[in-house]
């Protein structure tokens, strides 16, 4: 026997898991976090802008207050994986996330193998071995007379600006965060993956070149070190571990250029450049520009990121 539908929540009742893309709300929604359900929002940021996603309801642990002006935030960020129910039921417009699932980020090759690409993510990996293939690592490819090797040269392909963009925004931040990280980059390398250091700029005598180096050779014969979706990910890596101070002012900072909220962040001028400000002091290698070069480097990355943001076919509307 098929139950009457009634107005009064509980009746009829829809889980769902899903994605935290945005855990920065504007203000009149503290408290919540943007979502992307599996199985209701497509996963393309053509079909469904992040700008119309949800803004969740979070449940509160019991030992919160739960009244106006008292309790603490969510912790969750972006990239968590979620687990809720629809306030509504089947009309599926009013989300509540009841917490979060163990969530690994970045896999192994042998984790990753056979993972299909999405749509919007032009740089997502393709592994083909599994335990019983597994090698020792080796550099691919051989350097050639005329500066290049074979694996340089297929390296060197014309990329996207918005395309990089787009690998950050599949991976948790926002679209204001992506434009930054991207235009950081560009002020450092042009996003050409074959310039000494990569696409971040590496001093290739330091320690953070050399750990992703190792990074990229256990992906061999695969993937190879010059190629741009092994440096996105490894930066994605570091932001997660070794450059978290980085990833948090990062999402700390309201603008690319200046703090929403008008507050200093960690001595960066409130006037200054909010998220490139913050990636260029906390992300960027202190060896990458020469004296003298860093603040017109931030510039050139401000102007960068803003045009990746609000250009022609910019990302203000995701």
């Amino acid at each position: 026997m098929k139950t009457i539908p009634t107005e009064f929540y509980g009746d009829n009742v829809r889980w769902f898991m899903g994605r935290c893309i945005d855990a920065s709300p504007p203000p009149g929604l503290e408290g919540r976090i943007k979502v992307r359900v599996f199985g209701v929002h497509s996963p393309n940021t053509d079909d469904i802008p992040q700008k119309d996603l949800p803004w969740a309801q979070v449940m509160n642990p019991s030992s919160s207050y739960g009244v106006s002006g008292l309790g603490v935030n969510t912790q969750i960020l972006p990239g968590a994986m979620i687990f809720g129910i629809f306030l509504d039921g089947t009309s599926s417009q009013l989300p509540m996330v009841l917490g979060s699932l163990p969530n690994i980020e970045y896999p192994t090759s042998v984790q990753a193998a056979d993972r299909e690409d999405i749509s919007t993510n032009p740089f997502a990996f393709i592994f083909d071995q599994t335990n019983a293939e597994v090698q020792d690592p080796v550099y691919y490819g051989t350097q050639s007379d005329d500066g290049l090797s074979e694996v340089e040269v297929t390296a060197q392909r014309r990329v996207d600006k918005n395309d990089v963009a787009r690998f950050f925004i599949d991976n948790g931040l926002n679209a204001k965060q992506a434009s930054s990280m991207t235009g950081v980059l560009m002020a450092i390398s042009g996003l050409s993956s074959t310039k000494p250091g990569g696409i971040a700029g590496y001093p290739i005598d330091s320690p953070r070149y050399k750990r992703f180096i190792s990074y990229a050779k256990r992906l061999t014969p695969t993937k190879n070190f010059y190629e741009l979706d092994v440096q996105l990910m490894f930066i994605m890596t570091e932001l997660h571990t070794s450059q978290k101070t980085a990833y948090s002012k990062l999402l700390m900072s309201g603008q690319i250029e200046g703090n929403l909220y008008g507050e200093n962040i960690d001595g960066i001028d409130k006037k200054g450049n909010g998220m490139v400000a913050a990636l260029m002091k906390y992300f960027v290698h202190p060896d990458t520009f020469k004296d003298g070069e860093k603040e017109g480097a931030k510039e050139q990355a401000v102007s960068f990121a803003n045009s990746v943001y609000s250009g022609p076919t910019g990302l203000g509307a995701i």
